[in-house]
């Protein structure tokens, strides 16, 4: 019978270990990597978020102009509406953009000085205050005409290189929608730097002590989407075909990077 000698033993477990530590290292590389491409692309598109702790700094006290965009995650308007803040974040570096999430902690301080009553809602400031205020989807044209003289004329950026194969963003959050929870999934199909495909479900869940048929016949009046019954509650459905989305005329130029870090900064999680 053949026994192995101790040193042997040792070496293989000392390579073991190497090994991996090394695997250790790759994928701490690997992380960090993801993490600065994520916050790089954030920085990019320059898009400032808002709570109590830094309104004061970022807003009140800010002499340049300001979009600031007041939003839910549970409002397919304000998400049709992210590809045209991202572009004016790029594209107009003279606008300071800034984003409320209304569902976020941290905002009594905001909702006491914003007079927010639906979403979207943008305000248009200069020196602290406002000197605008523009109430649902609309087009960039719109909000940049709003800064008057202030707005530069649209540098043409470099195009990003062309990808014709498409690739799907996939983004999910748990939210709110007239104090109801929910469950919002939301993806989109990018080919050529273009949104080709959209697809967005909500899934509102109804207490029982809560009229349901009351709830859902509500939802379906308001024509903002296809609504279901479900065991829990409700389901909200819109893709590119729906009614309600076309007449927002989501603006589709937005590559998947960009989207990615927009809906990440709303608070969504991204795969």
């Amino acid at each position: 019978m053949k026994n192995f000698k101790l040193p042997t033993i040792a070496a293989c477990a000392l390579a073991l270990c190497a090994a991996s530590a090394n695997a250790a290292t790759n994928a701490a590389t690997n992380a960090k990597s993801a993490k600065n491409a994520s916050q790089a692309a954030q920085e990019d598109i320059r898009i400032v978020k808002i709570n109590d702790a830094n309104l004061d700094k970022e807003i009140l006290n800010y002499k340049k102009p300001i979009l600031l965009e007041v939003s839910s995650t549970s409002c397919p308007p304000c998400l049709t509406m992210i590809p045209t803040i991202i572009s004016i974040a790029k594209n107009h570096r003279e606008i300071k953009v800034a984003s409320i999430g209304y569902d976020d902690p941290g905002m009594d301080k905001v909702k006491a000085t914003f007079p927010i009553q639906a979403f979207p809602t943008f305000f248009i400031m200069k020196d602290g205050k406002i000197v605008d205020q523009i109430v649902g989807a609309t087009k960039e044209e719109i909000l940049l005409a709003a800064f008057g003289d202030a707005v530069k004329p649209t540098a043409k950026a470099p195009a990003p290189k062309a990808d014709p194969t498409p690739r799907k963003l996939t983004c999910t959050v748990n939210g709110q929608f007239s104090g109801l929870k929910n469950f919002v999934n939301i993806s989109f199909v990018f080919t050529n730097n273009e949104i080709t495909d959209f697809d967005l479900t909500t899934d509102v869940f109804v207490p029982p002590e809560l009229d349901r048929e009351a709830l859902f016949q509500r939802f379906s009046s308001s024509g903002k989407g296809e609504v279901t019954r479900t065991m829990t509650g409700l389901r909200v459905h819109n893709n590119m075909e729906s009614r309600f989305i076309k007449a927002l005329d989501m603006k589709k130029t937005s590559t998947y990077g960009e989207m990615k870090a927009g809906l990440e900064l709303q608070g969504f999680s991204c795969k």
